[in-house]
C-alpha cells in the first residue's frame, strides 16, 4: 500500500513505520521538521506544522494516491494540565485531524481507509465496570478531547472506512508510561496508588503495532476499536507484577492526595479506573503475543532486572545494505568522526589491527571537563549483522553496547542498544538526569553526522 503516516517519530509511530516497511509498504511521513533523518524507517518525508493545509503536489509529488492514512500525531497527555497545555493537547488532535482531512480531500483520488488515534480516556473514570466499544463516553477533559477527536472524522467522505484506535496504556521499554512507572521501583519506593483497586487497561507495544496493521487489513473493522490486552489489571496487581519483573520491593503506597498535589488534574491518568475489553479485536480473530501482564513486563524489563541497570535505544535508517555500511561502524577509528568534539574523544590504543571478538580498544575523552580513560572489549562479532562491546574500564559500573544492522527496504536499519549502570549505585544515580541528557545528545549528534556523511535524503 501507499500509506500516509503522521506521528512517525513517536513511540508507536516509529515502531509502526519499521513494521510497515518490513511488510513492503510505501510510506509518506508528515513530521514537524520534515527531516527524513529523524525517522527510523524509509519514507518520503514532508514538513507539516499540524495545522496548515499541504498542497497536493507536495504531499504526493509525481501524482498517485494513498491507499490509507494513519494519523497518530498529538501533543503528549502526560504533562501538567495548565490552561496552555490543555489547549495544546486539544488543538494538536482536533485541529490537526481537520486540517489533514481537508488536505487529503484535495487529492484527485481519496484513500480507502483512515485509521485515527484515540484513547480509552474517552470512557472516563468508570470504577469496576466492564467497557467495550459500545460503552458510552464519560465526562471530563480527556473524554471531551477523545470524543471531539473521533467526531472530527465525520468530515471524511462517506466512502472512506473510518477507524478510531482507542489506545490503552502502551507498555514499552523505550519510553512512555512504563519507564516513568519504573523509577520509584528501582529504589524500593514503588507502591500501589490509592487503594489499588482502580483498573489499568494496557497493551504491549508489539501487540499495539500488530493490532494497527490487523485493523488496516480488515475492511470489516470500522468505528472505534479498543487497543488493549484481553485482561486489564488492578493497580495493586500491576504494582506487584512490575515489582516482580524488576526484582524490587513495592510496599510504599502513594495516596491520591499526594498525586493531586504533584501532578494536578493530570493525576486522573493514573488514579482513574477503566476496565476496557478489546471486544472488536478479539471477534475479528486478532492473536495477542503478550496477553499476560507478567510475560509482557518480563519481556520488556528483563534486561533491566538487575538493580540499577538502565537501557537506551537509538535507531536510524540509512540507504545502503548492511554489507556496505558495516565496515564504517566496525572501524574503531571512525568513532572519533561521529563523536561530539566537546568530548575530546580519541583512540590511544588497539590490541588488534582489525576488530574481532576479544579486541581491546583504549580511548581518552573528557566528561564535564574530567579526563577519562575508557577501555572496551569486543564481546560479539557477527558481520554484517551485529557486534557488541563492553566497558572494561571507564566511568560506568556496566556499559554494554550492541549494534545491529537489518536490511529494510532499500537501506539498513541501524539499532544501538545500550545497557548501563552507574558506579556506587544507588548513590551514583543522582547523576542520572545529566547522564541521560548527555547520552541522548551524543547519539543525536551521531545521527546527524551520519546522515550528512552518507546521504542527504532517504529516497
Amino acid at each position: 500500500m501507499n500509506i500516509l503516516l503522521t506521528g512517525g517519530t513517536g513511540l508507536i509511530g516509529s515502531q509502526l513505520g519499521i513494521t510497515l516497511a518490513r511488510l513492503g509498504h510505501d510510506i509518506t511521513a508528515l513530521t514537524r521538521k520534515g527531516h527524513a533523518a529523524d525517522l527510523s524507517f524509509p519514507a518520503t518525508c514532508v514538513a507539516w506544522d499540524h495545522r496548515s493545509l499541504i498542497p497536493a503536489n507536495i504531499l504526493r509529488p509525481g501524482g498517485g494516491h494513498f491507499d490509507a492514512v494513519i494519523h497518530l500525531a498529538g501533543e503528549p497527555v502526560a504533562q501538567r494540565w495548565t490552561k496552555e497545555a490543555k489547549n495544546r493537547i486539544y488543538e494538536s488532535r482536533i485541529a490537526s485531524t481537520k486540517a489533514l482531512i481537508t488536505t487529503v480531500a484535495s487529492l484527485d483520488q481519496r484513500p480507502s481507509t483512515w485509521l485515527n488515534a484515540s484513547a480509552i480516556g474517552i470512557y472516563g473514570d468508570t470504577d469496576q465496570k466492564n467497557l467495550t466499544e459500545a460503552s458510552p463516553g464519560g465526562k471530563g477533559f480527556l473524554p471531551d478531547v477523545c470524543r471531539d477527536w473521533e467526531s472530527a472524522l465525520s468530515e471524511l467522505d462517506h466512502g472512506i472506512r473510518r477507524v478510531s484506535l482507542r489506545f490503552g496504556i502502551i507498555l514499552s521499554s523505550e519510553g512512555g508510561a512504563l519507564i516513568k512507572m519504573t523509577e520509584p521501583f528501582r529504589y524500593g519506593l514503588g507502591g500501589v496508588i490509592g487503594d489499588g483497586t482502580q483498573m489499568m487497561s494496557w497493551i504491549h507495544i508489539d501487540d499495539a503495532v500488530t493490532a494497527i496493521i490487523h485493523t488496516l487489513n480488515r475492511p470489516d473493522l470500522t468505528g472505534p476499536v479498543n487497543l488493549v490486552a484481553p485482561r486489564s489489571s488492578s493497580n495493586r496487581d500491576f504494582t506487584r507484577t512490575l515489582a516482580g519483573a524488576l526484582k524490587r520491593p513495592a510496599f510504599l503506597p502513594v495516596p491520591k492526595s499526594i498525586l493531586n498535589i504533584v501532578l494536578g488534574k493530570m493525576s486522573q491518568i493514573v488514579t482513574s479506573s477503566a476496565d476496557v475489553r478489546p471486544e472488536r479485536l478479539l471477534s475479528s480473530g486478532f492473536n495477542y503475543k503478550f496477553p499476560d501482564l507478567a510475560a509482557a513486563l518480563s519481556a520488556l524489563l528483563g534486561p533491566q532486572a538487575q538493580a540499577g541497570v538502565r537501557a537506551f535505544v537509538a535507531r536510524q535508517w540509512m540507504p545502503g545494505s548492511p554489507a556496505e555500511l558495516f565496515p564504517f561502524f566496525s572501524a574503531a577509528d571512525n568513532l572519533e568522526r561521529i563523536t561530539p568534539p566537546w568530548l575530546h574523544f580519541r583512540i590511544v590504543g588497539k590490541s588488534t589491527p582489525h576488530m574481532t571478538v576479544g579486541s581491546l580498544i583504549d580511548y581518552k575523552l573528557r566528561i564535564k571537563g574530567l579526563p577519562i580513560h575508557w577501555r572496551t572489549r569486543i564481546a560479539t562479532w557477527n558481520p554484517p549483522k551485529e557486534f557488541s562491546d563492553e566497558q572494561l574500564r571507564g566511568p560506568y559500573k556496566i556499559w554494554h553496547h550492541t549494534h545491529t544492522f537489518e536490511s529494510l527496504g532499500l537501506g539498513t536499519l541501524m539499532t544501538d542498544h545500550v545497557l548501563y549502570k552507574m558506579r556506587f549505585w544507588p548513590f551514583g544515580d543522582v547523576a542520572i538526569p545529566m547522564v541521560k541528557k548527555d547520552i541522548e545528545t551524543i547519539f543525536s549528534y551521531r545521527k546527524k553526522h551520519l546522515s550528512e556523511t552518507f546521504t542527504s535524503t532517504q529516497r
